[in-house]
């Protein structure tokens, strides 16, 4: 069954910093091996993981993605309210899959496809390497923009995964 997003409850969580991401990764994987891991959103913990990689890869390798001019004019207007370091700069409810399926989570992705995608992300970022391509929808970005954006995304996503002692932020 589907669920509104918009109103189901999750946690609103804030990253400071990569390292907080990566905090909160450790806990979702230790749940998980725990069998407590649940989410109250409509994709499963792993399509949220694998989701949440895509736009780090974005990031480091570009896309053929092409937004129209009006989401990409839409984008623009709104860059810097989601990429503000504060606490729901993104907000649920937003459904990619109509406008952008490329973004959508690989179909029969496992909790642990979705979580070495992820950590592979980071790993790249660990190494060195910086995101520096554009967004077809934001248009160019730094690599700090790309991490924050990355970190305000997770978070979003993040907040319908729940396991018992879950931070609230």
């Amino acid at each position: 069954m589907t669920v509104k997003t918009t109103s189901v409850p999750r946690r609103h969580l804030f990253f400071k910093c990569l390292g907080c991401l990566r905090g909160e990764l450790d806990r979702i994987e230790a749940a998980h091996r725990a069998g407590t891991l649940t989410t109250t959103g409509n994709w499963t913990p792993g399509e949220n993981l694998d989701h949440c990689a895509i736009p780090f890869e974005e990031g480091f390798d570009g896309t053929s993605k092409k937004a129209s001019f009006m989401a990409q004019l839409f984008g623009r207007m709104i860059k810097s309210m989601i990429l503000k370091p504060k606490r729901d700069a993104m907000r649920p409810g937003f459904n990619v899959g109509k406008s952008n399926p490329q973004l959508m989570p690989r179909p029969g992705v496992t909790y642990e496809q979705g979580m070495a995608r992820i950590r592979r992300a980071l790993a790249r970022i660990e190494a060195g390497e910086r995101m520096t391509k554009p967004s077809p929808w934001l248009g160019p970005m730094t690599h700090e923009e790309w991490v924050r954006l990355n970190l305000n995304h997770t978070a979003m996503h993040f907040g319908f995964l729940t396991y018992p002692g879950a931070p609230q932020e």
